[in-house]
């Protein structure tokens, strides 16, 4: 019994070694598509962004749709400058593995805040989603997602309660 609960342990430990290798070259790979971006970016070169997305990227707009709104957002934000990275996540789905960037940037006209989402595709990162927006609408989109995910913890919460309230409650005939 000793021999194979330890076999067991090895092979979990060598199973989430493996993942979490995987998930740094996905963040990697990521980080190194967000410079990519950025240098296309400063190049005005929005439909090589485009046509190396992701198939979801480019069927939720049109490449003239697309290209026009990232040149409108660069008018007002101007040349990009530099950025930190501010949250990182991931998640994954049926072998479907998405790496979530957050930039905290500077650019010539002010700064924004950038959300990157990556599809993983093979060892290739493919833009999937990509939102620029001010500091402050940055602050009031994540104060949202925070009070969402809190109200849908209690929810759950409140409902595995009263799950456990039933299951100690007598059945009555």
């Amino acid at each position: 019994m000793k021999h194979s609960s330890l076999l067991a342990g090895a092979a979990l430990a060598l199973i989430l070694g493996l993942s979490g290798c995987g998930l740094k070259q996905n963040t990697k790979a990521a980080e190194a598509e967000v410079d990519r971006f950025h240098q296309r970016w400063n190049a005005d070169e929005f439909k090589a962004v485009y046509d190396e997305a992701h198939a979801n990227f480019r069927n939720s707009q049109s490449a003239d749709v697309t290209v026009g709104t990232l040149q409108g957002v660069k008018r007002n934000y101007g040349a990009f400058k530099s950025a930190t990275r501010r949250s990182w996540g991931f998640s994954s789905d049926n072998g479907v593995t998405d790496v979530k960037l957050k930039y905290d940037s500077v650019y010539d006209n002010g700064s924004a805040v950038e959300a990157f989402v990556y599809r993983m595709s093979g060892d290739k990162a493919l833009l999937v989603g990509y939102d620029i927006m001010s500091p402050e609408n940055a602050k009031k989109h994540e104060e949202a997602e925070n009070a969402a995910r809190e109200a849908k913890r209690k929810a759950d919460e409140e409902k595995r309660q009263a799950e456990r309230e039933a299951r100690k409650s007598p059945k009555k005939p």
